[in-house]
């Protein structure tokens, strides 16, 4: 989940600052770039399932004096909520070397039992 987490998060700052020129206010181009989130679902069997979807709303339209009609749409990219969700993974990568370092000290110590 991590992984995946901090996957989408790095291709969504990869592509913050890409845009297509739009015809209108709420035309979304072709080959826009759409903004992706990472949703955690718990699992059945215990866990959890992470799914990749669009944003919503993906895109946002705004003004692009390169565009020739003066708007463009971009991802609907935070840089600030992107930063977050690297360090949430950052934790999650820790935390879970910390149950996987203390389950082999658990088990060394259930080997150095003397009888």
């Amino acid at each position: 989940a991590a992984t995946k987490r901090l996957g989408v998060s790095a291709n969504n700052v990869a592509n913050a600052l890409t845009s297509r020129p739009t015809t209108g206010p709420n035309a979304r181009p072709a080959g826009v770039f759409a903004a992706l989130e990472a949703v955690d679902r718990a699992s059945g069997a215990g866990g959890v399932r992470t799914e990749v979807r669009e944003r919503d709303p993906a895109t946002v339209i705004g003004p692009d004096p390169a565009s020739p009609t003066g708007l463009s749409a971009f991802p609907n990219v935070d840089l600030v909520e992107e930063a977050v969700n690297q360090k949430v993974a950052l934790a999650s990568y820790k935390a879970n070397a910390a149950v996987i370092r203390t389950q082999q000290e658990i088990d060394d110590a259930l080997l150095d039992i003397e009888t």
